[in-house]
């Protein structure tokens, strides 16, 4: 289902703890300072990522020039660690691996190491991803690669142990293994990097010769979709069930439209959406979603919340709200919104990326623990409300003492429960006066909650994922005429133009941190923010926002577009990327190319100039064999 998303808009035209024990990058450096520990070359770097790894053992260096070149000079190969501030992995990782010391000998004696924040730099993440799947048929965060001095993959993996145990391959041996093979057999090396490197850029060129979308390509469309849904529990795919953002629009868009799939498509993006909002993958207490669910049934979350996912799963409810106006669609899309508003916003307006998975147990706070913040003893839960309070919440999330998380393969979350709707209440309506009862008991667990220790924030405020709150605020005050959301979507542009926006070059950057903004942006970037923009222009027909929707389109169309086949890249010219690539690939995220297409296509309605519009046919019909081919 890679190209769904542009499919629909064809159709709609020391002795001191990690960093992650402290909970903040601030406490971490500081304390390390306080204690005389020396850091390494990432403590000049912004990015939280990788700030959390400047007091290792390890010699770490920020991607770029100054690296690549020492690899060549010391004629190693390069270890590069690919991750995200919030990562509950990533964190395991660096305890585990990158603080000791023995590991941290071996690679500073075998490798040049490299970190990555792929947050910061997606355009690179995305290479070595295609990378890592390929050469394991999976992939995921840490990342971590061995590369030649061409920047090729010779070996990729996820996370690995520091030590070999049940049949998992240790770092340890695994580093050992490399640099061996390194001095004793480097032509092997070499050819293996040169075969994955023409493999992932073959892959990643799905430009083909202009044709026509396929007339039966919705058909084909519904029977892929369909293949993936999960009948039992709704959602697309098997465990980890992640959103799917491209897919819900695409069904919402195709129900929208009245056609032959209409009602097939509503029922299966109302189920889904019906059963994460029931799920622990919902914040029963505070809003907002996680950023997916380890089990088939959306009950237990990967604790992580990204801004992203906010935004598009706003968008969807909101979405279907406008289709079915019910008050429970309505109720998460704005409890989403209000807890961006809450916890997730600068001062200035602009809005941070993310909050941890991770956050110390009131009762462990030497240590974190995954879902802390989140989770509850039953005990807890029984002292904290009166008698009708607890025997309405304990049938309604299925309270246990001995705990309801099921999917707990690591021994993690015994005698804890997640808030995820049980069973008998998914189809039931509780009634004024019982509902009116759980409002209050959760009134009390939100009040009760917000005095843990919280998860650390990542306070990086980045380009592509702005716009796409910036969208979501707007949709929102658009249809549930609330005045206060397009206030934060003027609010979080402005910063935006002020603050990411250089005002000699028209150029946008990728992310701000502490005033601070660096990283040329990418296609995800200009093509998102240019689309909060629009949607601000399309609601208050304010000129100020179509003339700087324009501006960086005309800067993006310069940086990123292919003249010759069609299309944008992902990236910009000069970015120490291995290779660039076009792609309508939905994850995560829908593809940047099918929202460039959508917001060329409005601009030739807004600014009535049909070169926008040739462009966007011209988007289109590169990746139209991709598609009917898919």
């Amino acid at each position: 289902m890679q190209w769904i998303t542009l499919l629909l808009v064809v159709a709609s035209a020391g002795d001191v703890q990690a960093a992650a024990a402290d909970n903040t990058v601030e406490n971490y450096l500081k304390s390390n300072a306080a204690a005389g520990n020396k850091p390494n070359s990432l403590i000049d770097q912004v990015s939280p990522y990788l700030l959390q790894h400047a007091y290792n053992p390890v010699h770490w260096h920020a991607w770029g020039e100054q690296a690549f070149k020492l690899a060549i000079k010391q004629d190693k190969p390069i270890f590069l660690s690919i991750g995200y501030s919030t990562c509950y992995w990533c964190h395991v990782m660096a305890h585990e691996s990158f603080e000791n010391e023995k590991i941290a000998v071996i690679l500073n004696r075998h490798f040049i190491s490299i970190k990555l924040d792929r947050e910061e730099r997606p355009d690179i993440d995305n290479v070595y991803m295609a990378a890592t799947e390929l050469l394991n048929g999976y992939g995921g965060w840490p990342m971590t690669v061995f590369l030649n001095h061409e920047l090729e993959p010779f070996h990729a993996g996820v996370y690995y142990p520091p030590e070999t145990a049940d049949n998992s391959t240790g770092l340890t041996e695994l580093l050992l293994m490399v640099a061996d093979l390194w001095r004793e057999d480097r032509n092997r090396i070499e050819m293996i990097a040169e075969q994955v490197a023409l493999k992932i850029k073959a892959d990643a060129d799905q430009s083909m010769a202009a044709v026509a979308i396929d007339e039966q390509i919705h058909q084909l469309a519904m029977e892929q979709v369909s293949d993936i849904y999960d009948d039992e529990y709704a959602g697309f795919g098997v465990a980890p069930k992640f959103p799917r953002p491209g897919i819900f629009r695409y069904l919402l868009e195709l129900a929208a439209a009245e056609q032959a799939y209409s009602e097939q498509a509503l029922q299966m993006v109302r189920d889904t959406l019906v059963a994460m909002s029931q799920g622990g993958i919902f914040d029963q207490v505070g809003g907002g979603f996680h950023r997916y669910s380890v089990d088939q049934r959306w009950q237990v979350p990967h604790f992580e919340k990204m801004l992203y996912t906010q935004a598009l799963m706003s968008l969807a409810y909101t979405r279907l709200y406008e289709l079915e106006p019910e008050q429970r669609y309505r109720d998460v899309a704005i409890r989403t919104l209000d807890f961006v508003m809450a916890e997730m916003r600068h001062p200035e307006g602009a809005f941070y990326s993310a909050l941890d998975a991770s956050s110390r147990m009131p009762d462990r706070e030497e240590t974190l623990t995954e879902g802390a913040y989140y989770l509850w003893r039953a005990a807890k839960l029984r002292a904290l409300l009166d008698k009708d309070e607890w025997s309405l919440v304990q049938e309604y999330f299925d309270i246990r003492d001995a705990g309801n998380i099921e999917s707990d393969p690591r021994g993690e979350f015994v005698r804890l429960n997640i808030l995820s709707v049980s069973d008998d209440f998914k189809h039931t309506d509780l009634g004024k006066s019982r509902q009116t009862l759980l409002d209050n008991a959760m009134r009390k667990l939100a009040t009760q909650r917000s005095e843990r220790p919280r998860p650390h924030l990542d306070d990086k405020v980045i380009s592509a994922w702005n716009g796409m709150m910036i969208r979501a605020l707007v949709e929102a005050s658009r249809v549930y005429d609330a005045r206060e959301y397009l206030d934060a979507a003027v609010a979080a542009a402005g910063f935006m133009q002020d603050k990411l926006v250089d005002e000699n070059t028209g150029t946008l950057f990728r992310r701000l941190r502490k005033d601070e903004a660096g990283i040329d942006a990418t296609l995800d970037d200009y093509a998102w923010y240019v689309n909060g923009l629009l949607a601000l222009y399309g609601f208050t027909n304010d000129s100020q926002w179509l003339s700087q929707a324009l501006q960086l389109t005309a800067r993006q169309v310069e940086l990123f577009h292919d003249a010759d086949l069609g299309g944008f890249y992902e990236s910009g010219a000069v970015r120490n990327v291995l290779f660039r690539s076009r792609s309508a690939y939905d994850g995560a995220l829908p593809s940047a190319n099918a929202v460039a297409v959508e917001n060329l296509l409005l601009l030739a309605s807004y600014s009535r100039n049909e070169k926008w519009r040739r462009m966007a046919n011209a988007t289109i019909a590169a990746f139209a064999g991709s598609i009917n081919n898919d």
